[in-house]
């Protein structure tokens, strides 16, 4: 019983735990443009980049990611005569740490989010969709949201995390139960995209691979269900990552912030 319960509590912390990867050349050239600023959250140091002019837009980056992923929307957002600003999440590219949870996370996003002037708009790849919408509050000030690749709730993390470490079925609940006892019970609804849209009266932009093969289209769908003021967009043959780089994307989201900025 004392090793079945010791390989639960690895698994768990497994799954917060983040496959860290540095900047790559492109990147750090980006950042070598940019203003560096440092905020602290809980008392730990998180650096965050600007550059350009005009109305500020803050680019959120996925799980198992870094900042740099967001760099091709940058380049487009800075053509486009915006002021852009890039963070790496906790435990993420630069940021400290070897693991994190949404907790961790949004309180990050909702600190820039207090911090920044003019912002208005929030561009978000993946679990960054999660992240930035479990932070929103009644003060921010963006005028609109684009989410791309987002999952609709976290549910689907843990279904994602049992199928590929083949996990038995009886054993989720124990697992369940110490993912709660980190981030607390209320996780599941507080932490679900899906949910928090209901909530949120800007209009926003779902853009979603039909190609994705770590989060299903569908999810793009119960997510525009749910938003009452949202635009879906599927993307033809557009995969999870590669959607970030799509000629056809960039364009959709320029042409969709002209007419809502």
């Amino acid at each position: 019983m004392v090793g079945h319960t010791e390989d639960m509590q690895r698994l768990a912390e497994e799954f917060w735990t983040i496959a860290k990867l540095p900047h790559d050349p492109v990147t750090t050239a980006f950042l070598n443009g940019c203003q560096s600023h440092t905020i602290k959250v809980d008392g730990k140091p998180y650096k965050y980049f600007q550059r350009g002019a005009g109305p500020a837009v803050l680019l959120v980056h996925g799980v198992h990611s870094h900042l740099g992923s967001m760099v091709p929307v940058a380049e487009m957002l800075l053509e486009q005569n915006y002021q852009v600003v890039l963070f790496d999440a906790p435990a993420h590219g630069a940021a400290p740490g070897t693991s994190t949870d949404p907790v961790e996370v949004s309180r990050l996003i909702r600190a820039l989010y207090d911090r920044l002037a003019g912002l208005r708009v929030v561009v978000c790849h993946s679990l960054g969709g999660l992240w930035a919408l479990a932070a929103w509050h009644s003060g921010v000030r963006a005028k609109t949201f684009v989410s791309i690749s987002s999952p609709s709730d976290m549910k689907f993390l843990v279904d994602k995390f049992v199928e590929l470490r083949k996990i038995d079925g009886d054993r989720v609940p124990e697992l369940v139960r110490l993912l709660e006892g980190r981030v607390g019970e209320g996780v599941w609804t507080e932490y679900s995209p899906a949910e928090n849209v209901r909530t949120i009266d800007i209009p926003g932009l779902i853009l979603h691979g039909t190609a994705d093969e770590f989060v299903p289209p569908e999810h793009a769908g119960r997510l525009h269900a749910n938003w009452a003021r949202s635009t879906l967009e599927m993307v033809h043959g557009a995969r999870h990552f590669d959607i970030l780089r799509s000629p056809e994307v960039l364009k959709t989201i320029s042409k969709y912030l002209q007419e809502e900025v």
